[in-house]
């Protein structure tokens, strides 16, 4: 046999390391010098993968090794044993059984007396190692995936790069907060979007309007479209409720522990952890997109937006209202349902119409919410009480905790108490919020001369179109409720 041409291979994984020194770099490597010196073998070169999984041969390393191998460099390799080779079954037997004899190259796992260049050597504990180093990985891969599945639902974020408009907080790991620089391209897409009422009109402008993109922030202006905003790119920001201050994971998987491919999983077995760290939406403005998003819809190239595009449906099918071409000018809306076949009537109304009810209907709300502004003094002490629940609330629950530890009330008292002071602080709540969005809606609605995108979307929750083309209108705030 030719002289040996000795090439030692050393690979540690992160799972490895955990195992302590044996299976360190440094252990590796003297362990296999010292057998190659016990033989008076020269080593030609030493290849190493540190940090790198042994389910897959693509490492720099190895990758090495193997282009050596080729130029007639090495014709011995020694590992410390199979697993460092692999922890792959299938591959680690195609380089030990086809690709190593059939270029003449002796392969050595030491520490297990594997030996292509003894007869019969390891023949028949190999595919035994092979197995047991797969499954091995298959363990660890399992357990690895099991603790990040605990972490993340308890609302710690493991990912290696935020989603955009966030990053790592230095001070409290798996906890993410606004990035100064990325944060207002967040609130830009999804204000684009609420005016347009378009994905690809969304892209478009962002595109026009020379926004960096994700990629772009993450590496620098790279790509064949560096500088291109996708449809897919502004969906999957619009989706992801993280930017409303909920942290969501879980969104993709890799397809198994061997292949690096990724899928993306439904809606359903997305991780979500409500409240976990600083918005950079609100939560109304992602409702609103979300019912936004539910509607398939369309910017014209011409940059015009459709006013009600995904607020418009008919009454009898709840098929979205569609925009079809413009007689004279005039646009019209017609049922998606009756285009297709499934809806007896076309619903057909002008835009101008539907427009002309919701700002009659705006005003008489504005009206009606001015007279109640200044509410008569009988009303008074109910708001006030109202008010006062809220600030009660912290108190309420602080002594009900105190009375339960010293015994002064049964588990079933403290909960029933609990909850009714609980009820009075989220109705009181409510109130405030409603009178709120009722004095909003009427402070816009007087100032408003026209019905612009922008105002339809933050007011209108949908508009039901009736055969006859009565017209009822859904506002998203309501009137305060008394009592």
């Amino acid at each position: 046999m030719a002289e040996p041409k000795v090439g030692l291979y050393l690979r540690l994984s992160r799972e490895d390391e955990e195992r302590g020194e044996s299976q360190s770099i440094s252990n590796q490597r003297e362990y296999l010098r010292q057998y190659a010196a016990a033989r008076g073998w020269t080593v030609a070169a030493i290849y190493t993968d540190d940090g790198y999984t042994g389910t897959s041969f693509n490492r720099p390393g190895f990758r090495r090794l193997l282009a050596d191998v080729e130029a007639g460099k090495i014709n011995t390799v020694l590992t410390k044993d199979l697993s460092r080779l692999g922890r792959d079954q299938i591959g680690t037997m195609y380089y030990y059984q086809i690709y190593f004899p059939q270029r003449r190259v002796r392969y050595i796992a030491v520490s297990e007396g594997i030996d292509t260049g003894a007869a019969g050597s390891g023949e028949l504990i190999l595919p035994f190692l092979a197995a047991a180093n797969d499954f091995y990985t298959a363990d660890i891969s399992r357990k690895v995936r099991t603790a990040l599945e605990v972490r993340k639902k308890s609302g710690r974020f493991i990912g290696a790069q935020p989603p955009m408009g966030y990053r790592k907080d230095p001070e409290e790991p798996g906890h993410l907060i606004p990035d100064p620089e990325t944060g207002p391209v967040i609130g830009l897409l999804f204000r684009t979007f609420l005016s347009c009422g378009s994905v690809s009109g969304t892209a478009r402008a962002m595109t026009e309007g020379g926004i960096p993109t994700p990629s772009q922030y993450k590496k620098g202006a790279q790509g064949r479209f560096p500088g291109l905003w996708s449809g897919t790119m502004v969906r999957r920001i619009l989706t992801n409720p993280t930017y409303a201050g909920h942290l969501t994971q879980n969104r993709a998987r890799k397809v198994g522990y061997k292949v690096e491919k990724r899928v993306t999983l439904p809606r359903e077995a997305w991780i979500v952890v409500p409240n976990t760290h600083q918005p950079l939406v609100s939560q109304q403005v992602f409702d609103r997109t979300q019912a936004l998003l539910d509607v398939r819809s369309y910017a014209p190239k011409t940059g015009n937006s459709h006013l009600l595009t995904g607020l418009a449906f008919c009454a009898d099918c709840g098929s979205p209202m569609t925009y079809v071409s413009s007689r004279g000018g005039t646009c019209y809306m017609v049922c998606q349902g009756n285009r297709r076949g499934g809806c007896a009537s076309s619903h057909c109304v002008r835009e101008d119409a539907v427009l002309e009810s919701i700002r009659r209907q705006l005003a008489a709300l504005a009206a009606d919410t001015g007279a109640q502004a200044e509410p008569p003094e009988e009303h008074l002490p109910s708001l006030e009480d109202k008010m006062e629940a809220m600030t009660r609330w912290a108190d309420t629950a602080g002594r009900l905790y105190r009375d339960r530890a010293a015994g002064l009330l049964t588990e079933e008292e403290f909960c029933a108490l609990l909850d009714q002071a609980r009820r009075t602080r989220e109705a009181a709540e409510r109130y405030r919020n409603q009178a709120s969005d009722a004095r909003e809606a009427a402070r816009q609605a007087e100032t408003l001369e026209r019905l612009d995108r922008d105002t339809l979307t933050a007011l209108v929750e949908r508009v039901l179109v009736h055969r006859e083309k009565t017209l009822e209108v859904f506002f998203r705030f309501r009137p305060p409720e008394e009592g």
